[in-house]
């Protein structure tokens, strides 16, 4: 068998003799009015050699087409099939110099002259591919998708200026259009020319103004290059072409942020939320996304914090969501609205403990359903006993309950599991002295102590250490400078007032001690502790 390499070199080595003329050649692609016996012997052995390669005997086909070849070195049909039978088998070169030999005989047949670019295309001869592709454009000038092959040859070779040029003989022929205009833009902008490419865009705005988006994209360009004003006349010009575009609204938010309108960005945001067909989850994202964190939770919240109610409204999956909704409730204090978001998300998945602490934090806080707090707290401790919250909240219950043991044996566990970075150190330990206190057990003075160590100035921890003094009788001194200290920083609290008067009364200053406990009986807030103090001291004078 003859290697189908050794056939192509000998075919390629028979067309040294210079092409016939024009007039003379005989295989010229035209109307063959009478065919002698040689020419349809050629014709014969063609169609064999074509059925050949199509039956997948490449090197009979070969053979066959060389034999044609050897018949008549001019016959141009052999050498474009051989053509692209070397470059079907990687052979570039020969490919190429067959391809050019078949042009050179048949100029006018474009089969031919687009196989020859195809083939410098595929081999990266840039240059030869352009010129071929020009030579293709004159043998068919109305054949728009030629002068895109051109353009696109300009740009892989980086000839932006001749690849716009091109499209802009494609322009005179078609007239103003998306594909042209935006790739003519991205030349442009290839070229670092910006305005010209916004001059593309602008013309394509104008030639059709129905279309929204192209005003759209002249709205982005002058954000981004701060053109604030600009970018609001293509916008408006947006939204009058289509008022049913609800992502307008959305670019119009953005606008208005930049330009330090918040409250009209929040608006457009509003009406986005109204007409959006977005899921709950990318509505979520796009707001999250929209404010930083500084302005969701900060400067910005209350704008943030009413989008997000307005998402929810019509939640697809309201489980899915609700333990990132509570959290915008917890830190809007609507505790009780939180804590119903939070069992929704645990009644989905009850494995993570943050939601379960996120629940308690907020009964803790509203503090509405000590019962259902209580029944939260004995789950979450079930679940994740290694954790302080669920039993410090059973102390807090029991404690203000009247069960005095029960609540400080909860709180001592709590100290005995000790306190990650100090969460619920001062909490316990206020929890602790209350509680020994109340079980009139010395020991409070210690979880006292130990809170004003962690915290100097809270207040109802001074009131209550110099109270239980003052019902002690011990070390009344320090208890008078820590009532004063509370009154200094608030001094109509009744409660503050109180405590000064009874530390007074013990000290046998009950002089002073009256003005203080009329002052506490007269704010309007008296309970019987009060009115017993006031009773005593009254009489004490």
């Amino acid at each position: 068998m003859v290697p189908l390499l050794l056939l192509l070199a000998t075919a390629g080595c028979k067309g040294t003799q210079p092409a016939a003329k024009k007039s003379d050649n005989r295989y010229q692609r035209k109307p063959i009015v009478e065919r002698n016996d040689e020419q349809l012997k050629t014709e014969a052995m063609l169609i064999d050699a074509k059925m050949l390669y199509e039956k997948g005997d490449e090197e009979a086909a070969a053979r066959r087409y060389g034999e044609v070849l050897t018949r008549d070195p001019q016959c141009s049909a052999a050498l474009y099939e051989m053509s692209r039978m070397a470059a079907a088998n990687g052979m570039g070169d020969s490919a190429i110099a067959l391809a050019k030999r078949s042009v050179d005989i048949d100029g006018e047949n474009i089969w031919y002259v687009m196989n020859l670019a195809t083939l410098y295309r595929l081999t990266n001869h840039q240059k030869e591919y352009i010129k071929t592709l020009e030579t293709i454009i004159s043998m068919r000038p109305t054949v728009v998708e030629h002068y895109y092959e051109l353009s696109d040859a300009y740009t892989m070779n980086k000839d932006y200026k001749n690849a716009i040029a091109v499209l802009n003989r494609v322009e005179k022929m078609v007239g103003v259009s998306e594909v042209v205009s935006m790739q003519k833009a991205q030349l442009w902008t290839a070229m670092g020319r910006d305005e010209k490419a916004t001059q593309e865009i602008e013309a394509l705005a104008k030639a059709m103004p129905q279309v929204g988006r192209y005003s759209g994209i002249l709205a982005e360009k002058y954000m981004q290059a701060g053109k604030y004003d600009k970018a609001k006349e293509y916008y408006d010009r947006v939204l009058a072409a289509n008022p049913d575009d609800e992502y307008i609204h959305l670019s119009l938010a953005e606008y208005y942020k930049a330009t330090k309108q918040p409250r009209l960005a929040y608006d457009e945001l509003k009406k986005w939320l109204g007409q959006s067909k977005l899921s709950t989850t990318n509505k979520l994202q796009v707001l999250t996304k929209f404010y930083t964190s500084e302005e969701f939770y900060g400067i910005h919240s209350q704008y943030a914090f009413d989008l997000i109610e307005v998402a929810m409204r019509d939640a697809d999956d309201s489980t899915t969501f609700a333990a990132f909704y509570g959290d915008i409730l917890m830190r809007q204090r609507k505790f009780e609205a939180a804590a119903h978001q939070f069992e929704l998300s645990l009644s989905k998945d009850s494995s993570k403990y943050d939601v379960w602490e996120a629940l308690l934090v907020s009964e803790l806080s509203s503090y509405s359903d000590t019962a259902r707090l209580a029944q939260h707290a004995r789950r979450a401790s079930a679940l994740f006993p290694m954790h302080t919250l669920p039993y410090y909240t059973l102390s807090v219950v029991e404690h203000d309950n009247g069960r005095y043991e029960k609540a400080l044996a909860l709180a001592k566990k709590c100290e005995l599991m000790g306190f990650d970075n100090g969460y619920l150190e001062p909490e316990t330990y206020m929890l602790l002295a209350e509680c020994y206190n109340r079980l009139n057990d010395a020991r409070c003075y210690e979880y006292y102590e130990k809170m004003l160590k962690l915290n100097p100035n809270n207040m109802q921890v001074m009131n209550s250490y110099a109270y239980r003094l003052a019902l002690d009788k011990k070390d009344l001194e320090k208890a008078e400078q820590m009532s004063k200290k509370t009154l200094e920083a608030e001094p109509n609290n009744h409660y503050y007032l109180d405590t000064y008067a009874w530390i007074l009364h013990q000290m046998g200053r009950d002089k002073e001690a009256a003005v203080y406990i009329e002052k506490a009986i007269n704010s309007g807030a008296t309970s019987e502790e009060e009115l017993e103090h006031y009773n005593a001291i009254m009489k004490a004078q």
